[in-house]
């Protein structure tokens, strides 16, 4: 795979976009009591899945562990999990770039999360539980309040904390890792269609009709 080239709007001499490195709101998120390959893998996903680090662009190694005071072992084994994930191409003697948006793989993951969360949601019916109930209900209310402050960026970790809660709550968080990793293509695409307001309001909607069917404890309504 060559590397890519610049944008035709991109002269000599000017920084190609993908090297600058991660926005500032990421950069103070490691936590050193906590493993740092999760985190920066965690950190890295958010920035390709949101559009910060763009289709294409390079990944700056060096500046992405200055940026998190980090050394380069975590960097690189959050890099073989994004790959994994074909988020990220590492390519032979050139470096690392952020995948293209495969439409294929986008179609494999919304397929793969279709059809565990089916099933997921029917289990979570069946076992429902005034706790949980209240648990959805403090989440969807969240999801209103930044739906109507267009903070599209809260609303996207509700609406994946919405799904991992019920994956959890039906099955097991392991459940929700295989479906994450699955869509990972999806998830930039979604992210994509998050400023149009009109698919705000369907996934809303979606949401709260997935609520009422599981508080009315029907697995069909749910799903």
């Amino acid at each position: 795979m060559p590397r890519p080239r610049k944008n035709a709007s991109q002269t000599e001499g000017e920084a190609d976009p993908g090297l600058l490195g991660l926005p500032a709101a990421l950069i103070d998120m490691i936590d050193p009591a906590l493993p740092k390959t999760s985190q920066v893998y965690g950190i890295m996903r958010h920035a390709i899945v949101n559009l910060h680090l763009s289709p294409g662009s390079s990944v700056n190694e060096k500046l992405i562990c200055d940026q998190l005071g980090i050394s380069r072992t975590p960097l690189r084994e959050a890099i073989l999990q994004l790959q994994s994930e074909n988020l990220v191409a590492v390519i032979p003697n050139s470096g690392t770039y952020v995948s293209r948006i495969d439409l294929q793989s986008v179609f494999d993951g919304q397929l793969v999360r279709e059809a565990l969360e089916l099933k997921v949601v029917r289990l979570a019916a069946s076992r429902m539980t005034p706790q949980f109930e209240r648990a959805l209900d403090f989440n969807l209310h969240r999801q209103h309040r930044m739906w109507s402050d267009h903070d599209y960026t809260e609303f996207y970790k509700l609406d994946e904390a919405f799904h991992a809660m019920i994956c959890a709550f039906g099955a097991s968080a392991y459940v929700w890792k295989i479906i994450n990793s699955a869509k990972a293509q999806l998830d930039r695409v979604r992210w994509m269609s998050y400023p149009l307001v009109s698919h705000l309001d369907v996934v809303l909607k979606e949401h709260m009709a997935v609520v009422d069917g599981l508080k009315q404890r029907d697995p069909e309504a749910a799903a």
